[in-house]
């Protein structure tokens, strides 16, 4: 019985992530007066969400007190246990940026994704990062639908964000940075080295 839970305790490895957004930032100030972000945790098909939230809405949020360049406060909790029995597709956090314009609508600002922080393979492994990472905005491809845009207030939104996590299905995708996203992320593992793994 000892020989069986042990080989089956060595055939998975667990990753404990917790943290925050902290804050956006637009060099040249949002297109909103107020943002909001969307958030998914997302990880390839052998890993499993053991607990925590894998979809998240922060609360509006903005900068009118302060310049308008300051870092925007989202403060949003994240904390995520995954099991895996490999480490392919390691898990990343796609950020989809949202703003309300003085007219009360709602529009796409931008795209934002990370990796969780990888690091060394010992049996109990610990790390804590302050992570930024690029907003891409989709860009138009012709001056109609750039006049659209201007006409309408709306900008380019991706039908299904999920293709920045893979640079094959980004090809000819067309995009400017915008700002970026603050992340403070505290990562634990735990197995990993039982599974004879290192990187």
């Amino acid at each position: 019985m000892k020989s069986s839970s042990g080989t089956a305790a060595a055939s998975f490895f667990n990753l404990y992530v917790t943290g925050q957004i902290e804050s956006a930032s637009f060099p040249l100030g949002p297109e909103a007066s107020e943002i909001f972000c969307r958030y998914e945790a997302i990880a390839g098909k052998d890993w499993e969400l053991m607990s925590g939230i894998k979809y998240g809405i922060t609360q509006s949020a903005s900068n009118r007190k302060s310049n308008f360049n300051e870092p925007i406060a989202i403060n949003m909790p994240i904390e995520l246990t995954y099991q895996s029995t490999n480490p392919f597709g390691w898990p990343q956090i796609l950020i989809s940026i949202y703003g309300t314009t003085r007219w009360g609508i709602d529009v796409s600002l931008g795209y934002s994704r990370v990796h969780v922080p990888v690091f060394g393979s010992g049996n109990c492994k610990s790390i804590s990062q302050m992570l930024k990472a690029p907003i891409l905005r989709p860009r138009c491809t012709n001056m109609m639908s750039d006049f659209i845009r201007w006409l309408t207030g709306r900008n380019p939104e991706l039908k299904d964000p999920k293709i920045l996590l893979d640079n094959m299905r980004t090809k000819g995708l067309s995009t400017e940075s915008y700002g970026e996203v603050q992340l403070q992320l505290n990562v634990m593992s735990r197995g990993i080295a039982r599974l004879g793994l290192e990187f």
